[in-house]
């Protein structure tokens, strides 16, 4: 498996917005996949923030997850892991697991020295040092890591 910024790998971009859109995209009222697309498309940087990152799995993308400055304009901190998805049937093999480690390595060569992220299994964010704060977001505990 290997993991690259989405800048690397644009004509993913359409795949891995659809799979947050369907599953996230309810948390935008009104918003349509077109745009979706457009807002995951941004993130194709090789520096700065929005970036996305795509895990590919025998040349095919299985999993993308982002570093954003924000999650929404409401937000007071940052930056976010955010939108970290993993295809179904590659759950249980590591994707998270090495996204996680390559978004916080991106966030430290970045310059930031935190993270959060609304976590939908803290459980698992938990087990790579993620601690609750006393935030929620969309109905799910906000977490932070200190990078060192």
């Amino acid at each position: 498996m290997k993991i690259v910024k989405l800048a690397a790998a644009p004509a993913c971009g359409a795949e891995c917005a659809s799979w947050l859109y369907r599953e996230w995209g309810h948390r935008r009222h009104g918003s349509t996949l077109s745009q979706a697309t457009e807002r995951f498309a941004a993130r194709a940087r090789t520096e700065g923030l929005p970036m996305a990152f795509v895990a590919f799995a025998e040349s095919r993308p299985v999993g993308t997850a982002s570093l954003l400055a924000t999650e929404d304009p409401a937000d007071s901190c940052g930056p976010w892991l955010a939108s970290l998805f993993v295809l179904p049937r590659m759950r249980g093999k590591g994707v998270a697991a090495q996204s996680i480690r390559t978004l916080e390595g991106e966030a430290r060569h970045q310059g930031f020295d935190r993270l959060w992220l609304s976590a939908s299994a803290p459980g698992m964010y938990a087990k790579f040092g993620y601690r609750m704060s006393e935030a929620r977001k969309h109905g799910e505990p906000v977490m932070t890591k200190r990078l060192g």
